[in-house]
């Protein structure tokens, strides 16, 4: 069965929204707090996986990193390139984030801004094993996820906005029994309708941490930013995983 994610025309159609400027401005900030909670040293080996229009790959390869940024979609990554121009060097690898694997290749994996969560459990924990293996020895993961317990208490049913003439209507839906946010998107551009349904695996807690040590890292902390120290209070949809993989197997 073809998941929703693999459909080319989705990507095409939120193209603008994932490329606005107000959204990729959060790049540098996040970049630094990922750093610091990380404790990345200097030119340190960084992937960032399902990396979209890749402002945080190039934010990192600006910061003296060595970067690799992975995604499926051929367009994204083209506008990534695109971006990155002569100030920044990065690889930019199109692949599934399911297959892609590059044995002790990494000091830090990064999956940001929910781009975790897109498939059947067995399929999102394959993805977290060949994370796990993809690290160098002491490694460390930041994993950005939408928390289900902040979801559920603050979801918005209908949302409307508009980027560069694209106009977008989400309406989502979560049953309080199910982990599946699911979101119905309406995207009209050019004069063109277009309506797509996006599946995210909501986590909680405990079953994030569960998930990420039951693959082997050494250990997890739970926080609600990017800076790893945030509490998660459920104010916000956000659930940061910090992990490391053991020194020494």
């Amino acid at each position: 069965m073809t998941e929703w994610s693999e459909d080319p025309a989705l990507w095409e159609a939120m193209e603008p929204a994932l490329c606005a400027p107000a959204r990729l401005a959060h790049a540098e900030d996040d970049v630094r707090a990922i750093e610091a909670c990380a404790e990345l040293s200097p030119g340190a080996r960084v992937l960032d996986l399902a990396c979209g229009p890749g402002a945080h790959a190039i934010a990192f390869a600006r910061h003296g990193h060595l970067v690799t940024g992975v995604d499926a979609s051929a367009r994204l990554l083209a506008r990534a390139d695109a971006a990155a121009l002569e100030s920044a060097r990065v690889e930019w690898v199109r692949a599934d984030m399911r297959e892609f694997l590059r044995p002790a290749s990494f000091d830090l994996v990064c999956s940001l801004y929910a781009s975790f969560g897109y498939f059947e459990d067995r399929a999102n924990r394959r993805v977290l094993e060949s994370i796990r293996a993809s690290l160098a020895p002491g490694g460390r993961l930041v994993l950005d996820v939408l928390g289900r317990e902040a979801t559920v208490r603050h979801l918005h049913p209908c949302r409307r906005h508009e980027v560069e003439g694209c106009s977008y209507l989400e309406q989502s839906t979560l049953a309080e029994d199910s982990p599946w946010l699911a979101s119905d998107w309406t995207v009209v551009r050019d004069g063109v309708r277009q309506q797509f349904r996006v599946m995210q695996r909501l986590y909680s807690e405990l079953e994030l941490r569960d998930l990420v040590l039951s693959v082997g890292f050494a250990s997890v902390r739970l926080a609600g930013s990017l800076d790893g120290e945030t509490p998660y209070d459920r104010s916000t949809g956000r659930l940061v995983a910090v992990a490391r993989r053991p020194s020494s197997e």
